[in-house]
């Protein structure tokens, strides 16, 4: 009897156990986007205040971001790399491709000074990564290959090489505006890096946004072919893709024939980033949320 009822006691208790678990997974899972929200905030505005040129400012730095990646990815990777249905519409594209975006900085971070260079990026990611609260619709994938989730997460982190790209280039306008029309307005652009090291830090994020389209496009003709159709369809994204890629490769070819940089190359990455948004994200944003449709 003695035994009987001790059994029964810790069948209870492991019972009770779980279920705490359960409730305290479920409230860091709904708080995760906001808690991670709130971290890029802080460093949006860290960062709009002061530039971490100190080590222990750049560690601060590091050590928040990373805070709020592991946040904001728990929102992200759990539904990833299970076996199960995953819904993929233009809010979770933009999260993911904030995440990744973040995660690029952060990795870049520890030998180069991009804390002020990802500003707009924290700003950015801090509405981004609660857009899925927002938007919770998009297409329903049951239970996708590892070749398509692939192909996905490839064309996502090509699309963040872009954004950091886009950021780059804005930043570089506005500081070469401020070196020829000085203003008190543009102060927060001294602590930047270097015009040249921002140039350079332009052209790598583009080239590795051409590598990784590239990727895209192999990885979405062999789905394609998988699944019976054509190695490239003439749909809107492969169209856009295709657009991004030539001018993506036309400008590291003129920047290694004729030394494009500068104004030209900040266009260039603008314009093709703008164009990889139509790609998906653009279409998705107009099915969803004018159109009503989620499939």
């Amino acid at each position: 009897m003695v035994l009987r009822a001790l059994a029964k006691r810790s069948v209870r208790d492991s019972s009770m156990a779980l279920r705490y678990t359960g409730m305290m997974s479920n409230l860091l899972y709904g708080a995760a986007p906001w808690l991670a929200s709130l971290a890029y905030l802080l460093l949006g505005a860290r960062s709009l205040r002061q530039a971490p040129d100190g080590a222990s400012d750049r560690r601060f730095f590091q050590s928040v971001l990373l805070l709020g990646l592991c946040l904001h990815g728990l929102t992200l990777l759990p539904t990833w790399f299970g076996h199960q249905d995953m819904t993929f519409g233009f809010a979770v594209a933009l999260s993911w491709m904030a995440w990744l975006t973040l995660v690029m900085l952060w990795t870049e971070s520890w030998s180069h000074r991009m804390a002020r260079v990802g500003l707009l990026v924290y700003l950015t990611a801090a509405a981004l990564v609660l857009l899925p609260l927002a938007f919770p619709g998009g297409v329903r994938l049951a239970d996708p290959g590892a070749l398509f989730r692939s192909h996905i997460l490839v064309a996502m982190l090509a699309y963040s090489a872009f954004a950091v790209a886009s950021g780059q280039a804005l930043l570089m306008l506005a500081q070469s505006r401020a070196l020829h029309k000085p203003s008190r307005s543009n102060h927060w652009l001294v602590n930047l890096p270097p015009l040249l090291a921002m140039d350079a830090s332009l052209s790598r994020s583009v080239s590795l946004g051409f590598v990784l389209l590239t990727a895209t496009l192999l990885t979405g003709g062999l789905v394609n072919e998988l699944a019976g159709g054509p190695w490239l369809k003439s749909d809107h994204k492969t169209v856009f893709t295709v657009m991004t890629w030539l001018s993506a490769g036309l400008f590291l070819w003129g920047r290694w024939r004729w030394g494009w940089r500068g104004r030209l190359a900040a266009r260039f990455a603008i314009g093709g980033f703008g164009l990889l948004l139509l790609a998906y994200v653009g279409s998705r944003f107009v099915l969803e949320v004018f159109l009503g449709r989620v499939a």
